[in-house]
């Protein structure tokens, strides 16, 4: 059996094609590659070779015809994506999307397949507000190892994109001086010459994303970011992170609850030495429902119960009472992690 994962080759942008030479005026979002990685890196946790695992394109799902396959459906999705090819068996874990035609219009496919587990509490509601069962997973970045090692003369990394992960401005007059005295900002989006992209281009784009990721990882002692696909694989490398916006958006509606999203009329309040977040017992949990899709059986009750029982409650406090909500996390994280007994390391459970 072969395993997908998505690729990212933007055919529902408009072409590009700069003559040689020509300066890049295009960029493509290295989260969605970190997404790739983060999955493929799970599915060899999983004992799955790479040879056995396939890259599809998200943006031609219809189309696939190479051999069967499950795809694990992690990342945004569009109405261009369905319906699916039928050599695809979908693992609807960390799905999102906005946009009801998608439900409308596939509902035997996502009722076939349902509980639908959804990266954020948006999603999640669309699809039970038609009928769909569907529990919060969060994203599958949240998988990724912890680093064994923290940097000695580490640094604030600034991490930002564009449009509403552009770097808010206002923020930067309530960054203590300290920590902008060292600092390194990160535009984590990559110049193409060509859209869509090819093999080769992918390629490279995912040599940028490990690069990327093994910067935060060897460098940062603080990362801050407006960005989903920042803050979600650097939480789980156990990296301090302050997620900071020029407005709120639904995508986050499940790192609320591990982190506080501040918008601009809080970041006032924003705690510049933030905890790293144990996110062991949320691992271990998202991990083993991924196995169970993976051999054919239904997620677990018990893991669900597990992640709904953190994403079904209130986002974190952004005002005074916010150090008291996140010690709650804190104290719903080690009460999973001392009930289970997790003592043992994500593969050593899975082999049990």
């Amino acid at each position: 059996m072969k395993y997908g994962y998505l690729e990212f080759k933007y055919n529902h942008r408009n072409a590009l094609a700069a003559e040689e030479g020509e300066a890049a005026d295009e960029t493509i979002n290295i989260g969605d590659n970190i997404q790739s990685l983060a999955i493929r890196s799970l599915l060899n946790r999983l004992g799955i070779p790479d040879h056995n695992i396939v890259g599809v394109n998200r943006d031609d799902l219809a189309n696939y015809e190479g051999e069967p396959l499950k795809l694990v459906m992690n990342g945004c999705f569009y109405p261009h994506c369905f319906p699916l090819s039928p050599h695809i068996t979908p693992m609807f874990f960390g799905f999102n999307t906005d946009y009801p035609e998608i439900l409308r219009k596939n509902m035997e496919l996502f009722k076939r397949y349902e509980p639908i587990g959804c990266r954020d509490n948006s999603t999640k509601d669309l699809l039970l507000k038609h009928g769909i069962k569907a529990y919060v997973t969060g994203c599958l970045t949240l998988t990724l190892e912890k680093r064994k090692v923290d940097p000695e003369n580490g640094k604030t990394i600034i991490s930002f994109g564009r449009g509403s992960g552009e770097f808010p401005g206002a923020l930067l007059q309530y960054i203590p001086p300290a920590l902008l005295e060292r600092s390194s900002f990160v535009f984590q989006r990559k110049p193409v010459k060509r859209l869509p992209l090819g093999d080769a281009e992918v390629a490279e784009a995912d040599k940028t994303a490990r690069e990327t990721l093994d910067f935060y990882a060897r460098e940062a002692t603080l990362v801050v970011t407006p960005l989903l696909h920042v803050a979600s694989p650097c939480m789980a490398m156990g990296i301090p992170v302050v997620v900071a916006r020029k407005d709120a958006n639904l995508r986050f509606t499940a790192i609320n609850r591990l982190t506080p999203v501040y918008t601009p009329k809080f970041f006032r309040n924003i705690e510049w030495s933030p905890p790293v977040v144990d996110l062991e017992p949320v691992k271990q949990a998202m991990i083993r429902i991924v196995n169970q899709l993976v051999e054919g059986h239904p997620a677990p009750e018990e893991d669900m119960t597990v992640l709904s029982s953190l994403y079904n409650h209130n986002s974190v406090s952004l005002g005074p009472s916010k150090v008291k909500t996140r010690s709650r996390l804190y104290q719903f994280l080690h009460f999973h992690w001392l009930r289970k007994g997790f003592k043992s390391t994500a593969e050593e459970s899975l082999r049990k």
